[in-house]
């Protein structure tokens, strides 16, 4: 039988959980792999049935297994989600197809509010607080939660497309729309997930995340959406490849 902790902090599906999981990313339990029936997990960590039940249920909700009826839970294969700042303005469901993943998006809401300092800055808005539009959604590959987008979009492109951002991509639908999308400033920080972010992307409460904050403008340098996109660590990274314009001068020189 397993040792479990005496006076455990944490419940004991959630400890049990993140045993296993380690097991998981440490090749104990490769992909594909059959895990052990909740009958002799039960035995192994001298826990009940309804227990183990928990401890599945929170390996799905991380995307670490998966269950087939009739035949058991298995080991998902585990890949990382790259996202490429070499052309930040790829369509990200382009991105993910690259990648052979499927894409799409949850929304969350879509409403007017008041616009920040920071926003009014951003989309070069001439009067503090006016209204725009925000939009959450999740982004989901293989259904998996894999980022929260909070984006912000002025009045009249808020107004045009609402319908159709709560429906697709950003940057796909404003593209398939008619705006051109010309340029990005883009700055990229880490911070650790709060209780919210980690509900809506099922992950755990103070995970790393990775915050991508973006400005896109058109050839006009109108800013058209402002926002941030915010994503777990452990299942997404950014990539870029630089080409350097050459050297005029060696160092001996």
């Amino acid at each position: 039988m397993a040792k479990l902790p005496k006076k455990a902090k944490k419940p004991l599906h959630l400890i049990i959980s993140e045993k296993l999981r380690t097991e998981i990313e440490t090749g104990v339990y490769s992909p594909g792999a059959l895990l052990p029936s909740e009958f002799d997990l039960g035995a192994l960590f001298g826990v009940s049935r309804t227990t183990v039940r928990k401890v599945i249920a929170n390996l799905i909700n991380q995307g670490l297994v998966y269950t087939q009826q009739g035949k058991g839970v298995f080991v998902k294969q585990q890949q990382k989600i790259s996202f490429s700042l070499s052309n930040p303005l790829t369509f990200l469901d382009e991105e993910l197809s690259r990648q052979g993943l499927t894409g799409e998006i949850r929304n969350l809401s879509f409403q007017l509010v008041k616009a920040s300092p920071e926003v009014c800055t951003q989309l070069k808005l001439s009067q503090p607080k006016i209204e725009v539009y925000q939009q959450q959604k999740i982004i989901l590959a293989e259904q998996l939660p894999i980022a929260l987008e909070i984006a912000y979009f002025p009045l009249d492109i808020g107004e045009n497309l609402g319908e159709l951002l709560q429906k697709g991509f950003t940057y796909a639908t404003l593209q398939e729309s008619g705006y051109h999308l010309v340029s990005t400033d883009i700055v990229i920080e880490s911070a650790h997930a709060t209780s919210e972010v980690a509900e809506y992307l099922q992950g755990s409460l103070g995970t790393p995340i990775l915050i991508y904050r973006y400005v896109t403008y058109d050839h006009h340098e109108r800013p058209l959406v402002c926002g941030e996109t915010l994503s777990l660590a452990d299942r997404t990274y950014y990539s870029v490849s630089l080409k350097s314009r050459g050297l005029h001068n060696s160092i001996d020189d």
